[in-house]
């Protein structure tokens, strides 16, 4: 027995000092630890993609957190891979289309658990227990596997694996068929098609998340991000259909769209039905409280944010009034980020219905408003108020399949010309002041119609917000001149309450005007020019943007077409700031770190450190509350994941230290972690000690950074962050924690 003791202790020894490599060669030749059972898995599937549940509780969703005590070995989430049984072509797909669950493509290194896979297979790691697979082709044999991950990036389950035919294309085909209008998405990388949806922003919208784009995966996108030095706290970006909805007298009308909902607190959208054509919402208190008044009239809204999904309805007065609402994530419909579910809205004078992916949430009347029967233009709303007091610089939207059913009321096809894409047009007329903006719009095409007996008409859009908190004034005999001839008059912002309440014409509501630049006909004159379009604005006191052509034609008579993606600069996604993982120190020692310790407190409170103490970090995740940082929240709360829809993981965490006030950031390396074991850990709640006694006492600043397998860096994830740093600098961005040695 003492034979086989010593025997035992030298084939641990002779382990400990081997490399990794080795050891791992030993467990698979027969000592590998057994491991828990496989994941739970269920996979549902759509037009192109594929919805998997992982140990999920679907129909009571609220509560499935991680568990993470601050021990690595913690499990923190999945793995998830998939590939095509065979190796014909698949879906066509962009560079920058989704790698990691994310609508980005980040170049990662492969990770452990593909090799030996066949090509062609994808891999993703999430903390959340629902995610979809895309793109894919319908009805092809794919294999699927998932196991659970640690908090090292170490598998801690066995691999659940099975087969499934790809996507299903029968729910989508079926809408396609029903629907009067229908849109897909189904483009390659690039805009969405122009002939059918207006993209708009408001003053207060950073211009670099002003985003409407389709991706590699086959569906669409907004981007949305407020400004932090702009005189206004709420971003609209927003998207028109052209084509309108009638809403007759005891007709029941039915629309539907595929979406995700925005989990970042200050975040929501809203699809209104307008009675008049508005670019922007005027209805923007973002709370949607009782009563809250603005512009236009007579709508009906649904409001989503987070787990809750509303209904209102604005009286003929500008009044906003609840008719109901849910929480989704009671209902067994949970919201996750970049998790589309189906809405089926089915919309009466009196009455509303929805459907979340076949559930019914929402059936009620409309008592004791109505919605006038009319015919309503259809406008997605993505709003931010001031996300970056939430640390949110900006957010990505995602939807898909959208249409609705009814009579055509005007079958005309749109074709739109615009200043620009990227950044904004925004200009100031003053008259007073001597201001008075020209617009340039680029029409590289001969306008007018190919048919004899069709006539086009030429239309000038614009909105009126003003960027500064001066009143807007627009006086009879206010005009805009086009290319230095005709004048027009420039149309007032248009109140359409009745009777008409004064009150909704408050400083800072956006307001879409139109105004008839003429008639085309084949051979006929133009009253626009083939080459650059300039519009002069003569007006009292107004914020001009949003200033755009549309050119409305008969069907099948319309000519040749340039869209502006042709015409102008079109931004992509992966043009835009790269965030990285969030990453914060949480507590040192039992102090936990708070408002005092972040830059710019007056005075900053370092920490009292002696000893060993142990750091707890978050990183990818964030806990449910301060009395509760064990629980890691599910959906998962990351900047980063609502900015990219995913995460690439975590490949090691550091700690740095350095004298305040002297050394060069970061620091010395205190405390180091390796985290993508088998594949990258997609969020982790860590405790790692850090030993005091080896540094003088003094004041000393602590600083905590994760990276991502292809070098990514995290970003700082306090609460003020972005006030401290642009978006384009919060990747890798040095904030340290003050710290007091006293041994």
């Amino acid at each position: 027995m003492a034979r086989m003791i010593a025997m035992l202790a030298a084939v641990a020894v002779l382990l400990m000092a081997m490399p990794a490599s080795a050891q791992d060669q030993i467990h698979a030749d027969g000592f590998e630890p057994v491991l828990p059972a496989a994941p739970t898995v269920q996979v549902l599937r759509d037009d192109r993609v594929a919805t998997v549940e992982m140990d999920y509780n679907a129909d009571n969703p609220w509560g499935q957190f991680w568990e993470m005590s601050g021990d690595p070995h913690d499990d923190a989430g999945f793995v998830v891979v998939w590939w095509p049984e065979s190796t014909a072509s698949v879906v066509p797909t962009e560079p920058d289309h989704a790698a990691h669950g994310a609508c980005l493509d980040s170049g990662a290194p492969q990770p452990n658990v593909l090799a030996g896979l066949p090509p062609g297979a994808s891999w993703l790691v999430t903390g959340n227990r629902r995610v979809q697979l895309q793109p894919l082709d319908n009805d092809r044999p794919y294999r699927l596997k998932v196991a659970r991950l640690n908090a090292l990036g170490e598998l801690s389950t066995q691999w659940a694996e099975l087969g499934f035919a790809g996507g299903n294309g029968q729910r989508v085909a079926a809408l396609r068929s029903s629907m009067t209008f229908f849109d897909d998405f189904n483009l390659p990388l690039g805009p969405t098609d122009e002939r059918n949806w207006n993209n708009a922003q408001m003053v207060s919208t950073d211009e670099r998340f002003n985003l409407f784009f389709i991706n590699g995966q086959l569906h669409t996108h907004t981007v949305n991000g407020t400004r932090v030095d702009n005189t206004g706290d709420k971003s609209q970006t927003t998207q028109r259909f052209r084509h309108k909805l009638r809403l007759a007298a005891g007709a029941e009308r039915r629309i539907v769209f595929d979406m995700d909902s925005l989990l970042s607190p200050r975040s929501v959208w809203y699809l209104d039905l307008n009675p008049i054509s508005a670019d922007l919402t005027g209805h923007a208190s973002f709370f949607d409280e009782e009563g809250a008044l603005g512009l236009p009239a007579g709508i009906l809204r649904l409001r989503a944010q987070g787990q809750s999904l509303s209904v209102s309805i604005v009286d003929l007065q500008g009044a906003s009034h609840r008719v109901a609402a849910v929480d989704m994530e009671g209902e067994g419909r949970q919201a996750i980020t970049n998790v589309r579910r189906s809405f089926d809205l089915r919309v009466r004078s009196d009455h509303v219905r929805i459907l979340v992916d076949g559930r019914q949430l929402i059936d009620a009347p409309l008592a004791p408003y109505a919605l006038p029967p009319a015919d309503y233009e259809l406008l997605w709303v993505d709003f931010g108020y001031n996300t970056p007091k939430d640390g949110v610089p900006y957010y990505l939207h995602h939807w898909d399949n959208f249409g609705f059913d009814g009579p055509v009321v005007d079958d005309r096809i749109t074709h739109n010309y615009v200043t620009r894409i990227a950044g904004t047009d925004y200009q100031k007329a003053a008259r007073f002041a001597g201001e008075a903006p020209t617009f340039s719009v680029p029409i590289p095409d001969d306008l007018r119609p190919l048919r004899d007996g069709d006539v086009a008409e030429a239309w000038l859009v614009w909105t009126y917000q003003m960027g500064d908190f001066s009143q807007l004034s627009v006086q009879p005999g206010d005009t805009v001149q086009v290319n230095g001839g005709v004048q027009l008059p420039a149309q007032a912002p248009l109140n359409n309450t009745n009777p008409t309440n004064p009150d909704v014409m408050t400083w800072g509501v956006p307001h879409t005007v139109r105004v008839k630049l003429g008639e085309l006909v084949r051979n006929g004159s133009s009253p626009l020019q083939v080459g650059t379009n300039l519009f002069r604005f003569n007006i009292e006191n107004a914020g001009l943007l949003n200033v755009h052509v549309e050119v409305l034609y008969p069907p099948g008579g319309e000519p040749a077409y340039t869209p502006p993606a042709a015409i102008h600069p079109f931004p992509l996604h992966s043009g835009l700031p790269q965030l990285g993982l969030p990453a914060r120190l949480t507590e040192i020692g039992a102090a936990e770190v708070g408002q005092a310790q972040w830059i710019g407190a007056n005075p900053l409170v370092p920490l009292p450190v002696s000893g060993v103490v142990p750091l707890n970090i978050e990183v990818g995740n964030g806990s449910w509350a301060n009395w509760a940082r064990q629980l890691m929240r599910v959906p998962v709360s990351s900047v980063e994941l609502w900015a990219a829809g995913g995460t690439e993981g975590i490949a090691q965490i550091e700690v740095f230290l350095r004298p305040a006030g002297s050394a060069t950031p970061p620091g010395q390396v205190v405390a180091q972690l390796a985290t993508a074991a088998d594949a990258p850990a997609p969020q982790g709640r860590y405790r790692l000690n850090f030993n005091s006694t080896s540094h003088p006492n003094g004041d000393y600043l602590l600083y905590v950074r994760a990276t991502t397998p292809s070098g990514r860096r995290s970003h700082p994830s306090y609460g003020n962050e972005t006030y401290v740093f642009d978006a384009a600098e919060l990747s890798g961005a040095y904030y340290p924690i003050p710290i007091r040695i006293q041994n």
